[in-house]
């Protein structure tokens, strides 16, 4: 027997935003999201997998985001490792893994963003349901030479962007908001 509300609306789902941030973008991509669910009529909660000061059962949710950008080729190992320690209970419930990059940013690079969603899953023995590329933001006053160098040398090397003083945010905000409303149905 399926539950229903007294509305006769479907019931609210509890989704999980399971996240691994580095220079903050996708930290920023997760709030939007969940803002984006909660919006829908659902809840959302956030979860620091860096940061966790507890643990969490993602199969005690209805549907499961996991949120990691990717440096240096791969994303965060505190990332890897919550999903390698939860991927049963991943499986148990419909998932949408969101990998951020410069890469995606680019036409010409997003067969290398999504070799980063392929590693991902190949070290971690999880497959998600749904992925989505989601680009990323540069943010030159964070960065010191070294990581100056490798963005301008590697990560950004054959792109189209020309502007190496400036911040600039790549991720296409109204693609996100889609990929949210698809995932939960809305």
């Amino acid at each position: 027997m399926e539950l229903e509300s007294r509305t006769g609306e479907e019931p609210n789902m509890k989704i999980l935003v399971a996240y691994a941030t580095t220079d903050g973008q996708t930290l920023k991509i997760v709030k939007f999201m969940a803002e984006r669910i909660r919006e829908a009529g659902h809840e959302a909660e956030l979860f620091d997998t860096d940061l966790a000061r507890r643990d969490v059962a993602p199969d005690q949710f209805d549907k499961v985001i996991v949120a990691g950008s990717v440096h240096q080729l791969k994303h965060q190992k505190c990332l890897e490792v919550f999903v390698f320690a939860k991927r049963q209970k991943l499986d148990a419930v419909p998932t949408l893994f969101v990998s951020v990059s410069l890469a995606a940013a680019f036409p010409d690079a997003r067969k290398q963003a999504l070799a980063y969603c392929e590693r991902f899953a190949t070290e971690t023995g999880w497959t998600p349901d749904k992925v989505v590329c989601v680009a990323g933001a540069v943010r030159h006053e964070d960065y010191g030479y070294f990581r100056e160098q490798i963005l301008e040398h590697l990560v950004l090397e054959g792109a189209h962007y020309d502007d190496l003083i400036e911040d600039h945010e790549f991720t296409d905000w109204k693609a996100v908001g889609k990929a949210v409303q698809e995932f939960i149905g809305a």
